[in-house]
């Protein structure tokens, strides 16, 4: 596909265009990065306002309980007032049995309020940031608490942000111009100057102009070669007006000494006219293509001029091939094709050396066919096949080595000169000289494609190694944030019997759910790295996964859609006798959710979702299937041809800003990881379908074929818990103390170091520790080297949203006894205790 240049660049010079590109790419550069870190802020600072508000919300409802109880209006109006320490809040209001009670400003009037109040979470309006919390007493709500948050703050940090990133953008764009105006000269310099001797040798026609090497590189031998050529043009005009003087001396004494012999000066003048033809040929064969760059150009344009003006039947160039003495067809021109019927000389005519007859063109001499029907050489064969009955090989040499061969014939046995060969013979010397050019410049254009081909792949991989950086930056707090959904529903899984199938099932989605997420977050620190072929696979059945995954994402495909007046339909159609396949359940389940929201989100409007499941078979003579397919096919908008060619491109997203662009690509990776295929059929306005193709294989169920270790259960021990997070500390307690453990929790490293000091002072000293590595003025390296260096026995047990990370790079603390991954397991921490017991007790 050919690009257009923007017409403003066709008539810039190449030093202006050079400076253009440089300062282009730079100020694109800085742009993005500018709309990052813009975006960054403000999304942090609308966390930031959700935060503010919810605890400010939750405090008037706290204190709320009592007022509402005596409705106490005095007493709400001050709890109210208190909110003019926060400018932000523009309207707040307690609600009773429905309607206001007590209302902040006093003089707002009751339109700033809503008559009803929705519960939920934060969210952000056109005009501001609301939220409503219920006022709870004695687990009954009695009334309900009303905020609302202007967004003024977010716009003034938008338009500083951009003041900033427009002064930054100015200044950079000042230093790429005046870095650029510099560099380009080392490029655009050695042209310049060729384009200026090129354009001064055809002005002037002095050919003894030369231009100036100034570098090594291929400019430079570029630049070589065209002095080259200017000096045997030189030489061969030099040759070319001596020979016109000679020629011009010896018919005049010709003249005087055959004035008698009429015929005979004839037969000479005719001679000469036509090598004085032959040289004004051969001066403009050479001008010619001198003005080319295009191998197959300059070669057509030869044969045409030997067809038209020597005149030939038949013309042909070889030039040498990978293979050492053959030739290949490079071009061909014929004046009677009917001659050629015996013989396709179109195909790729290879022509060889020895087999041929032409060992002497190796040399630099020209071989001449006088009569195809009397040679034996597989050249004059294949002449006599064609009905050429004579041929001149002139050889093409470059730096005295054969570069090709220049191959003409006609119909009539013996008819060419001896004039005529050695017209051939020069200017072969010039077509081997321009061909040898144009090929070096047409590897100058693919060297420059290769590199800049390299640039774009270097740009992708650091863009996804940015990715994974970022993706290792917010593991710790999203693992943090999971570790209580994880944690307490699997305690309610665990102990809690009375629970109905209902509420075990919501609590198996929210389970798996968390889990998910922290996969994710895995993932995309692991996206641009293949996996290990380690990792442990395990048997999959994909009806049911597939069956969990419409539920978890019902929400989205029925419920949502519904809301707005939309109906997504939903059809499936599994195959019963779909075999297991190896793999990674929470990868595949992540896939198949981004294909069901990717189709839901192609129909705005609603539509038909259908997933199937089918087996089936690749190679032949087997029934036995060899591959799992599932089919998300939808009858939303589809896919341009570009978008369906781009659609695995990471960041690549048609969505505008509800797309990241990351979906189908990290599909794609699940698929690379199981050693699948995954297809895309779309038209625009047709719908898509997505098959994904898994291989069945079979694979033993811990994915190392070894039974899994048996544990003996730990007797109860003294465990100290070390842990900034509330909800973490309160977690790790309850695990451990329902296995009959006892616990104390801190809330820093520093206490944890005082409370583990003091016990030992008590002769109470704990078993075990764990603590978080992620916390604020002493982390849990550090907890881990002083434990270690005051009580060498006791196991520290490091506890991190960066588990699996520091795992995979090998990156754990030798003072650490074990690695507890967050979300926190209950059974992976008795396991890691269970082994710490038997090291302890061998």
């Amino acid at each position: 596909m050919s690009l257009t240049r923007p017409r403003f660049l066709r008539n810039l010079s190449i030093k202006r265009k050079l400076t253009l590109i440089i300062m282009a790419t730079s100020m694109a550069a800085l742009l993005l990065l500018s709309a990052a870190l813009v975006t960054y802020e403000v999304v942090t600072f609308r966390q930031s306002m959700v935060r503010d508000i919810e605890t400010t919300a939750e405090l008037i409802a706290n204190q709320s309980t009592a007022i509402l109880t005596w409705e106490d209006k005095s007493a709400a109006k001050e709890i109210l007032g208190a909110l003019s320490a926060k400018p932000r809040v523009v309207a707040a209001g307690i609600y009773k049995d429905g309607r206001i009670f007590a209302q902040y400003p006093d003089d707002s009037g009751h339109g700033a309020l809503p008559e009803t109040p929705v519960l939920g979470e934060p969210r952000f309006q056109d005009d501001g940031l609301v939220f409503v919390r219920q006022v709870i007493l004695n687990g009954e709500a009695i009334g309900v608490v009303y905020l609302k948050s202007d967004l003024r703050e977010v716009h003034q940090l938008v338009r500083r942000h951009v003041g900033i990133i427009l002064l930054f953008m100015l200044v950079a764009g000042v230093v790429s111009y005046f870095l650029s105006s510099r560099l380009q000269k080392i490029i655009s310099r050695p042209i310049s100057h060729l384009a200026e001797t090129a354009r001064a040798v055809s002005a002037g026609k002095n050919y003894s102009i030369r231009a100036v090497k100034q570098s090594g590189d291929e400019v430079g031998q570029f630049i070589d070669g065209f002095n080259e050529m200017l000096t045997q043009i030189q030489e061969r005009d030099a040759a070319l007006q001596q020979a016109h003087d000679k020629l011009e001396k010896r018919v005049a004494e010709r003249t005087r000494d055959l004035q008698g012999e009429i015929v005979e000066r004839e037969k000479t003048q005719e001679a000469l006219r036509q090598q004085l033809t032959r040289m004004g040929l051969l001066n403009q064969i050479a001008q010619v293509i001198s003005e080319r760059q295009d191998l197959q150009s300059i070669l057509q344009v030869v044969l045409r001029q030997l067809e038209d003006n020597l005149p030939v039947e038949l013309g042909s160039v070889h030039l040498q091939s990978a293979q050492e003495g053959a030739l290949t067809l490079e071009a061909l021109q014929e004046i009677k094709p009917l001659l050629a019927a015996k013989k396709d000389l179109r195909d790729r005519w290879q022509l060889s050396l020895e087999a041929d007859g032409l060992e002497q063109c190796a040399d630099g001499k020209t071989v001449y066919l006088r009569d195809t029907w009397y040679s034996q050489t597989a050249l004059a064969r294949q002449l006599a096949d064609a009905g050429m009955r004579s041929g001149v090989a002139a050889p093409l040499m470059v730096g005295g080595k054969l570069f090709g061969i220049l191959l003409v014939a006609r119909s009539t046995a013996n008819s060419f000169s001896s004039g005529e060969c050695e017209f051939l013979r020069t200017l072969s010397e010039h077509v081997a000289l321009a061909a040898h050019q144009a090929r070096l410049h047409s590897e100058l254009e693919t060297a420059y494609d290769d590199l800049r081909q390299t640039q774009q792949a270097v740009m992708q991989q650091d863009r996804l190694r940015a990715l994974g950086q970022m993706a290792s930056g917010i593991a710790h707090d999203v693992n943090n944030a999971l570790s209580p959904v994880v944690g307490f529903a699997g305690l309610l899984l665990s102990y809690e019997p009375n629970l109905s199938q209902s509420a075990k099932k919501h609590l198996n989605y929210i389970k798996t759910a968390g889990e998910d997420v922290a996969h994710i977050v895995a993932r995309l620190r692991e996206f641009y790295r293949q996996r290990d072929g380690h990792e442990p696979l395990f048997p999959i059945k994909l009806n049911q996964l597939i069956e969990h995954v419409i539920d978890l994402t019902r929400p989205r495909w029925r419920d949502i859609p519904q809301s707005k007046g939309n109906v997504v339909e939903l059809e499936t159609s599994f195959a019963p006798d779909l075999p297991e396949m190896s793999g990674i359940e929470s990868e595949l389940r992540d896939a198949l959710t981004n294909l069901i929201l990717n189709a839901v989100d192609a129909m705005p409007q609603g539509g038909k979702l259908t997933i199937r499941t089918r087996p089936g078979s690749v190679g032949l003579g087997t029934d036995r299937p060899t591959h799992a397919l599932i089919e998300v096919t939808d009858t939303g908008t589809g896919m341009t041809a570009e978008t369906r060619q781009r659609c695995l491109e990471p960041f690549y997203s048609t969505k505008g800003k509800r797309g990241t662009g990351m979906g189908l690509p990290m599909v794609y990776g699940v698929m690379e990881r199981h050693e699948g295929k995954i297809e895309i059929e779309s038209e625009l306005g047709q719908g898509t379908t997505v098959r994904l193709i898994f291989p069945l294989r079979t694979q033993p169920a811990n994915g190392n074929g070894r039974a899994a270790e048996i544990l003996e259960p730990v007797p109860p021990r003294r465990i100290l818990c070390i842990d900034d997070e509330p909800l973490l500390r309160e977690l790790l307690r309850e695990i451990l103390e329902r296995d009959g453990h006892q616990v104390q929790s801190a809330d820093g490293g520093q206490s944890g170091l005082d409370a583990f000091r003091l016990a030992a002072e008590r002769g109470r000293a704990f078993d075990a520790v764990i603590t978080d590595l992620g916390m604020p003025h002493l982390d849990g390296r550090e907890v881990a080297k002083t434990l270690k260096k005051e009580s060498p026995e006791t196991p520290v047990i490091l506890l991190t949203g960066w588990g699996a990370f520091m795992k995979s790079d090998g990156d754990v603390p030798p003072e650490v006894a074990g690695i507890l991954c967050k979300p926190p397991q209950a059974k992976e921490l008795r396991e890691l205790l269970g082994r710490l017991e038997q090291k302890k007790a061998a």
